[in-house]
């Protein structure tokens, strides 16, 4: 699509711009009205305190003449008024110049309340003139302001009425100065009070027309009216024909002007309350236009924004359209019917896709709510039991509580598992991915995966897996792996313990079939019914309202859904009331033959049965299937055991077995881990630790023979201490020692005599060394002859490194400070660093002690600079070099005698037989079934893996 065509997305963008800007603009009105109100407050509260202070003088002049209790109480409770109002201000008061100022005259006022007349009248409208000045000062920041008219108005005339009442002031102030002898009063000084007063005086005008304005007028004519009768217009001449005015014309003056102060401060007062109801109009106003085109604005964006995604995805569709206009014009066939009936083709398929997704989807959720029940409930479970463990002190009661403890966790870590393997799961994996896999690697570690749970529950777990499936199939694994997983999953968690749970694997293939494809039978049979014939039913009946609460119910409708995708399905029956059966087919397409085990058909096997006749049953048709040959020993003989080359038997037996190295198979019984033991067996000469060596130490001075004797303890060796002639002749008969160090304290008498001595003691040439101290008088031509070495005490652990290859074949010091107690170091390299990233993240809960090599070269490197038990290595990863990973490894375990294993992503089982510390793993076994791995090696290396330490003895000989 042309941009040309996006045009249509201008005009919505620009309208959300404007519905932006005009929402900044009026969030600056909303200020503009806020500071408006804020003024109105502080002018309302200066006010309230000049009147208060005005109220209580009144009552205390009144109080002064008549001293009568109702003028006292009177007096009191306009003291109390003008102490509140008081208050209220000066809290108000900032720290600002003008406010100080303000706080300093109006503690001068307080001060004054009880003066005379002129000082506290003089104290007042000093204090009323700088609240003028402020208030007035106040209103004028906001007297420009392009608000609503009638606001401005109403400012206008505040005002005007601010500025009277500030003239009024002055006139009270000349007079009372007129009254106390400083001034005189002259026609010039009283101008403002000698004119009448007139409403435009306030700027009445301006006031729209209504109740306010006509108030106003009227209470001016009122006051007019009253300066009238009362003989102002007789003071106004006399004073213009420059007459002198006795003291009483110049207090009614005084008077006059009070009355007008109270006038223009009840109009200040009306137009500040209505000042403050139209601002909170106007500011209600405008915050709801604020919002208003705020959200405006986001709503244009958002909608332009959607318009742009529709607009992107018609043009992908008229791209469609166009490659599918292009293909049909394309094909020959143009005839509409075809078209048509090949578009109702595609709608079948999407619909059935759909479906299968929607089944899918409806299958998950069920079990995640589930899941996430069980989760909760276990964790309550936790909590109350470690509450009740804090406080009881019962130690029986505390081990049942223990086990809940442990029972719960181990829930709560298989749910946890199970709800991030559903999370991980897309819907749009329901579909099979093909790839070739080795079917004997995908089932057996399928089978070991579930070794956790059945050993949870102490169940029986007898597995049959048929050699004979021996082709490299292609199929999906990591489905396959999810069907039986979700099986198993079921099966175990209604089993009780101890239950017998049988697994059998086998080809029902017709051996003379051509088809190219391979039948795999898998039945799981269980000696107990969890499931009856009525759930059977509603199971199979596929309909969702059907399904109940049921974990077990959940895991079996997964299992089938998958199935459905291998054009199979899932049979279950209750064996007669034996027990209940899952059995399922897979029809998989053959790749190639494949060589899964290259064995000694020759060797001599016996077998020690297990009480389990389904065992020895399975057990028997492995070996013939892998064409190998046994015989059933009863005794428990050693000396019958000599006879065969191989003995096995179960482990789960072993404590009843008296016979020295037998072969123990762990459960699961494979052919995989049958071929592995004896490959084992085969190759148990080598060893993880090298021999032992033994070295003779002579030193008259028992102290010091112990104090060198440490210099050793870097080996892995026994030092034998002699502290006489007698010891050291005993000692060379008895033992043979591959070095034996003597102190110069043996040989004072003479070099060449002693050796001579000594050397007769064994047939064998005894390597000797002369210990000599830096002191020593004896000459090195002396030594040399005689001794084959000489070292100088004290001596180190370098001075013996330099002397000791000389004495020891293949010598190799051990590596100090390098044992490990515990070790569960994990190195993954992967064929691609996505590949890296994703088996990464499926061992999540091992990443504190996980690395990721990104070269062949880079995971050699890792291995030797920081030890690891596991290294999960795919073999067609770049630069994989089988005989280099294994030099390293068993460098590995030689040296700092690690249990180091190797898990390699393979269907090549020849390399298992390369060595025993291999084992082989599908390249695509599925998150869970690494996890479960990986989780049984760790735990097998960390069982058999004590605390190793350097295996260094010193021993004082004892005649």
């Amino acid at each position: 699509m042309r941009v040309s065509k996006f045009l249509v997305l201008l005009p919505i963008f620009l309208a959300a711009i404007t519905c932006f800007y005009n929402g900044v603009l009026y969030f600056d009105k909303f200020k503009i009205s806020y500071g408006i109100n804020s003024e109105v407050k502080r002018e309302s509260l200066i006010r309230k305190v000049t009147d208060a202070i005005v109220s209580e003088r009144i009552a205390y002049e009144r109080y002064e003449k008549t001293r009568s209790p109702q003028d006292e109480m009177a007096l009191r409770e306009a003291n109390a008024a003008k102490n509140l109002v008081v208050k209220n201000l000066l809290n108000s008061l900032s720290n600002t110049p003008d406010d100080i100022r303000m706080r300093d005259r109006l503690n001068e006022v307080l001060k004054n309340a009880n003066a005379s007349w002129e000082s506290s009248n003089l104290s007042f409208l000093s204090f009323v003139e700088l609240a003028n000045s402020a208030v007035e000062s106040g209103q004028i920041l906001f007297r420009d302001v392009a608000l609503d008219i009638d606001i401005k108005r109403h400012i206008l005339s505040l005002l005007r009425t601010y500025e009277l009442l500030q003239n009024v002031n002055t006139t009270k102030e000349h007079i009372l100065a007129v009254l106390m002898g400083k001034e005189k009063i002259t026609e010039s000084s009283l101008k403002q009070s000698l004119d009448s007063l007139k409403y435009n005086d306030i700027n009445a005008n301006l006031l729209p027309n209504g109740d306010i304005k006509d108030n106003i007028i009227r209470d001016i004519d009122r006051l007019e009216n009253i300066e009238t009768t009362q003989g102002y217009d007789e003071i106004r001449l006399k004073l213009r024909l420059n007459n002198e005015l006795t003291r009483d014309e110049i207090l009614q003056i005084y008077t006059f002007e009070g009355n007008r102060a109270k006038l223009f401060s009840k109009i200040a007062n009306v137009l500040s309350d209505e000042l403050k109801r139209l601002n909170d109009n106007f500011r209600v106003k405008v915050l709801s236009l604020i919002f208003l085109m705020f959200f405006l604005s986001l709503w244009l964006f958002y909608a332009g924004y959607k318009t742009y995604i529709w607009l992107k995805a018609l043009e992908i569709l008229n791209k469609k359209m166009k490659l599918v206009r292009d293909e049909v014009l394309k094909r020959g066939d143009r005839n509409p019917q075809n078209l048509i009936e090949s578009f109702i083709t595609l709608y079948k398929e999407l619909l059935q896709k759909y479906e299968q997704e929607r089944s899918f989807t409806a299958i998950k959720d069920r079990l995640l709510v589930r899941l996430n029940k069980k989760f909760y409930l276990s964790k309550e479970q936790i909590l109350s039991s470690v509450a009740t463990l804090k406080k009881d002190e019962n130690v029986v009661k505390n081990e049942l509580l223990f086990e809940n403890l442990e029972k719960n966790s181990q829930i709560i870590a298989l749910n946890y598992s199970n709800i991030k393997g559903l999370l991980d799961s897309k819907n749009g994996e329901v579909g099979l991915n093909l790839k070739p896999f080795n079917p004997q690697i995908l089932f057996s570690n399928i089978l070991e995966a579930q070794m956790p749970f059945t050993q949870e529950k102490k169940l029986n777990f007898l597995t049959y897996l048929d050699a004979n499936i021996s082709d490299e199939l292609e199929g999906d694994s990591e489905k396959i792996s999810v069907v039986f997983g979700s099986i198993m999953q079921a099966v175990v968690t209604k089993c009780d313990k101890f239950a017998n749970l049988i697994v059998e694997i086998k080809n029902v293939s017709d051996a003379l079939s051509q088809s190219g494809l391979l039948l795999i039978e898998t039945k799981i049979r269980t000696n107990q019914i969890f499931i009856n014939e009525e759930q059977i039913k509603a199971l199979n009946a596929e309909d969702e309202n059907e399904i109940n609460d049921e974990e077990s119910e959940f895991y079996l409708r997964l299992a089938g859904f998958y199935l459905k995708l291998f054009n199979s399905s899932l049979d279950i029956s209750t064996l007669g009331g034996a027990g209940n059966e899952f059995k399922f087919i897979l029809s998989l397409k053959k790749v190639q033959k494949l060589q899964n085990f290259s064995l000694n058909h020759e060797l001599r096997i016996a077998y020690l049965p297990d009480i389990n006749a389904k065992y020895n049953e399975f057990f028997a048709a492995t070996l013939e299937d892998m064409g190998l040959r046994f015989q059933n020993i009863i005794s428990n003989n050693q000396a019958l055991a000599k006879n065969y080359d191989i003995v096995f038997a179960r482990q789960s037996a072993s404590k009843n077995i008296n016979i020295k190295n037998v072969v123990l198979l762990k459960d699961p019984l494979t052919p995989l881990s049958v071929a592995r033991l004896v490959y084992m067996e085969k190759n148990r000469g080598e060893s993880l630790t090298e021999e032992k060596v033994l070295f003779l130490l002579c030193d008259k001075n028992p102290l010091s023979l112990e104090m060198f004797s440490r210099a050793f303890s870097f080996l892995d060796c026994e030092v034998i201490g002699v502290s006489s002639h007698k010891e050291l002749k005993q000692a060379l008969l008895l033992n043979r020692f591959n070095a034996v160090f003597i102190d110069a304290s043996f040989f004072e008498n003479g070099v060449a005599n002693f050796v001579k001595e000594i050397r007769s003691l064994q047939e064998e040439k005894i390597n000797l060394v002369a210990v000599v101290s830096n002191t020593s008088n004896i000459p090195e031509r002396e030594l040399l002859p005689a001794f084959d070495e000489k070292i100088r005490k004290p001596f180190s652990k370098d001075d013996l490194n330099q002397i000791l290859p000389k004495f020891i074949k293949n010598y190799k010091p051990s590596k100090e400070n390098r044992y490990f107690s515990k070790n569960e170091n994990i190195v993954i390299y992967k064929s691609t660093k996505l590949e890296n990233k994703i088996f990464a993240g499926a061992l999540g809960e091992f990443q504190n002690t996980l690395e990721i090599a990104n070269s062949f070269s880079e995971l050699l490197i890792k291995i030797k600079t920081k030890p690891c038990s596991l290294a999960l290595v795919d073999e067609a990863a770049e630069g994989f070099d089988i005989k280099e990973l294994i030099a390293t490894i068993s460098e590995l375990r030689s040296g700092l005698k690690l249990d180091a294993r190797v898990l390699l992503f393979s269907n090549n089982l020849e390399l298992k037989n390369q060595k025993e510390y291999i084992k082989i793993l599908s390249p695509s076994v599925s998150k869970i079934e690494l996890t479960n791995f990986v989780k049984s090696e760790l735990s097998e290396i960390n069982s058999t893996q004590n605390e190793l330490k350097n295996n260094f003895k010193f021993i004082k000989f004892k005649s």
